[in-house]
């Protein structure tokens, strides 16, 4: 297929606008597509002319540290559809937060504890994001997906998609094989708040009546507090994953006089440590590198001051990692995608 043939198809396009880093990376080709139609004609445009492809939703889990030689496709997809009491399925397109307040106004809960987390409905089972206590991954039934090798939409069950913290199937399939296309998710319809993250217990402890419209607003303040608006100054929040340490591990740890936040995992045998508070006693929490830095107040977001390159905010961020492993002997993982 020629790039005559889609006339949404854009060339040589700037990607500032379709990250929340806002560099000034370009694509050699973009497209946005708001029905099925118009992906699959961009998958076979990509195909016949042997381009590499990435899929974007809100991009704000990604770092462009060079131009992009292949095709972009922005998905458009939207569409909410109830299925009994407590099953929706939703459109890749659909933002995250808008279907997080639009469950709470339908009075279907569990997803309260993700609110304010920026991008796409279809990012969400990639990434499984996570915060508060709570993961996607225990609210995803199935994920359906455009399987671009077989050409076709194939259909994964929760437990075809190896979920992981901060990953999936998805995430780990090569780049471009599978494009989501909607999530179907089961909810409840009780309200019962999830109150397993340590500031959220203390901050209702004393409130004998909690809700799930409180803990979301909550934890939109709590965001508000420590994250940057990405419409002000870019960044995509966490940079990092959280390091997951033996027992072992973790004692080494301590005995240099590091008291690190830890949280037992697989029956303690494992411990996921807080990056932030790595990076925080590392002193990188407000240090800039020219026009990249480290957001004032959290030691886990980089952000782009003002005209930083891909390149600028991934130079600080290898510095950053570089020094958590000469001091704690841990290699951080990056949470946001390299490209």
């Amino acid at each position: 297929m020629s790039a005559m043939r889609l006339a949404k198809l854009l060339e040589n396009a700037p990607l500032e606008g379709h990250t929340t880093f806002g560099v000034q990376q370009r694509a050699r080709y973009l497209i946005e597509v708001n029905d099925l139609h118009e992906l699959y004609e961009a998958v076979e445009f990509a195909r016949d002319n042997h381009l590499e492809l990435l899929v974007l939703g809100g991009g704000s889990n990604v770092l462009f540290v060079r131009d992009f030689p292949g095709l972009i496709v922005i998905i458009k997809l939207v569409g909410i559809v109830r299925e009994g009491a407590n099953k929706l399925w939703v459109a890749a397109g659909e933002n995250w937060h808008d279907l997080v307040e639009w469950t709470l106004a339908n009075h279907l809960y569990g997803l309260e504890n993700l609110a304010l987390i920026p991008g796409t409905v279809g990012a969400a089972p990639i990434q499984n994001i996570g915060a508060y206590g709570v993961e996607v991954e225990q609210f995803v039934t199935r994920v359906r997906a455009f399987d671009t090798h077989l050409a076709e939409a194939v259909d994964f069950e929760r437990s075809d998609c190896d979920f992981a913290y901060r990953d999936s199937l998805f995430k780990r399939a090569p780049r471009g094989r599978y494009i989501v296309l909607e999530v179907e998710f089961e909810l409840s319809a009780v309200d019962s708040p999830v109150l397993t993250y340590a500031p959220l217990a203390e901050r209702f402890a004393a409130d004998g009546a909690v809700t799930a419209e409180k803990v979301f607003d909550a934890v939109c303040e709590i965001r508000r507090s420590k994250l940057p608006d990405p419409k002000l100054i870019g960044n995509a929040g966490s940079f990092f994953k959280n390091p997951v340490v033996s027992a072992g591990k973790l004692d080494q740890i301590r005995a240099q006089n590091f008291d690190v936040p830890a949280f037992p995992i697989d029956e303690g045998d494992f411990y996921k440590l807080s990056a932030a508070w790595l990076l925080d006693a590392a002193g990188w929490k407000g240090k800039t590198r020219g026009v990249a830095g480290v957001y004032e107040n959290h030691a886990l977001v980089l952000v782009n001051l003002g005209g930083a390159t891909g390149e600028d905010l991934f130079l600080l961020a290898q510095e950053m990692s570089s020094s958590i492993l000469q001091r704690f002997g841990l290699a951080l993982q990056p949470e946001v995608l390299i490209v």
